[in-house]
C-alpha cells in the first residue's frame, strides 16, 4: 500500500529523512564572496486530511527542516558555517485524481497557501567585530504539489513533487555597515525589520520523494528524497543567498488515528 495524497480522514502520515549534499552561501554583511561546501539536512513531515470551514479534500501538512552547511571561501582558507531551522504549515486543496490506463497509475494535484518561519545563523571564522549574522523571517507561502501513484515490481509506489514560493512577510536584517552592538546594545534601530516579498526575496523550495513499500502490502515505506532550497534576498543594501541540494533517505508511516 503506497502513501497517497488522497489519505482518508483519521489517517496521518509521518516521515523522517536525513542526508546531505552541497551548499552555497553568500552574505555580503560578512563577506563579498560565495562560500561553498558540504551540507547536512534532516526533514520531518506530517500530513493529514482536514476540513476547515466545512471544506472537503484539504491536505494539512507540516514540514520541519534542520540544515547546516560547512563552507569555505574560493581561496579555501576561510571557513563559514551556516544553519538553521525552518517550520512550515500548508493547507493544500486536493483536486479530483486523474486515473490513467497505463500501469493502473493515478495522478493527483493539490495547491494552496501556507505559513513558514525560519531562524538561523551564519558564522565566519575570519571576521573580528562582526563574525556572525542572524537570519529570521516569517512568510506567507504558496505551494503546489503533484503525486503519481503507480505499480512497479508488484508494489504500489508513489512519486511526489512539491514546490513552495514565499510571497510576503517580515524579515530581520541589519543595515549596511550597522553592527549588532549598535542594534541590540545601543538600541539604534535602523529599519532592521523589513517587509519581505517575492521582489526583494525571490526564493523557492522544492521536494521530490519516492515512496517504496517495504512489503507488498505495507503502511511503512522507504522514502528517498531530494530537496532543493534556493533562498535569496536583498535588504538594506545587503545581498544574501543560500542554495542547497540535499539527498536524503528515511521512512514514512501511515497511521490511523482513533
Amino acid at each position: 500500500m503506497s502513501l497517497t495524497i488522497q489519505a482518508q480522514d483519521h489517517v496521518r502520515t509521518h516521515s523522517v529523512v536525513a542526508g546531505g549534499g552541497w551548499g552555497s552561501v553568500l552574505d555580503t554583511y560578512l563577506s563579498p564572496y560565495s562560500y561553498k561546501g558540504p551540507a547536512a539536512h534532516i526533514q520531518r513531515q506530517t500530513e493529514r486530511m482536514a476540513r476547515p470551514l466545512g471544506m472537503d479534500s484539504v491536505l494539512f501538512q507540516t514540514i520541519l527542516d534542520i540544515d547546516c552547511s560547512f563552507t569555505k571561501n574560493p581561496g579555501r582558507n576561510v571557513k563559514e558555517y551556516a544553519g538553521g531551522v525552518r517550520y512550515a504549515m500548508n493547507w493544500l486543496k486536493v483536486f479530483r485524481p486523474v486515473r490513467l490506463k497505463v500501469n493502473t497509475s493515478e495522478l493527483t494535484f493539490a495547491a494552496g497557501p501556507g505559513l513558514s518561519g525560519y531562524l538561523g545563523c551564519i558564522y565566519n571564522d575570519r571576521n573580528g567585530n562582526n563574525p556572525a549574522q542572524a537570519k529570521a523571517d516569517i512568510m506567507v507561502d504558496l505551494s503546489a504539489r503533484g503525486q503519481w501513484a503507480f505499480n512497479l515490481l508488484k508494489k504500489r509506489m508513489s512519486l511526489t513533487g512539491q514546490i513552495s514560493f514565499p510571497v510576503a512577510g517580515m524579515a530581520f536584517s541589519p543595515d549596511y555597515g550597522q553592527s549588532y552592538y549598535e542594534t541590540f546594545r545601543l538600541r539604534h534601530y535602523d529599519h532592521n525589520v523589513v517587509f519581505a516579498n517575492f521582489v526583494n526575496m525571490p526564493s523557492m523550495r522544492t521536494n521530490l520523494s519516492l515512496d517504496i513499500p517495504l512489503r507488498k502490502v505495507s503502511a511503512t515505506t522507504l522514502r528517498l528524497t531530494y530537496s532543493g532550497y534556493f533562498m535569496q534576498s536583498k535588504f538594506n543594501g545587503l545581498r544574501y543567498h543560500s542554495y542547497t541540494h540535499s539527498f536524503m533517505i528515511g521512512v514514512a508511516s501511515r497511521l490511523r488515528r482513533l
